[in-house]
């Protein structure tokens, strides 16, 4: 470790809990964009956009989460 990362670090640990959120997730981010994140979060983007619009169209049964619970647990006790 350089000192510059061993100064990084310790200011780091310095901030408070928010702060210290921000700066992780924009590291985080910065590794998943080196790694062609970019067409998994468009992938996804399309996926989400699809789904509304079956919803917005009326494609599709919109279940309660607890109604939708309650099948699958009967459907595994069946």
């Amino acid at each position: 470790m350089t000192p510059d990362t061993a100064t990084l670090i310790r200011d780091g640990l310095a901030l408070d809990a928010d702060q210290r959120a921000v700066v992780a997730n924009a590291l985080l981010e910065s590794l998943h964009d080196a790694g062609g994140a970019g067409e998994v979060d468009a992938a996804w983007r399309a996926e989400a956009t699809r789904r509304l619009a079956e919803v917005r169209e009326g494609a599709v049964e919109l279940v309660d989460a607890d109604e939708h619970y309650e099948r699958l647990r009967a459907s595994l006790t069946a």
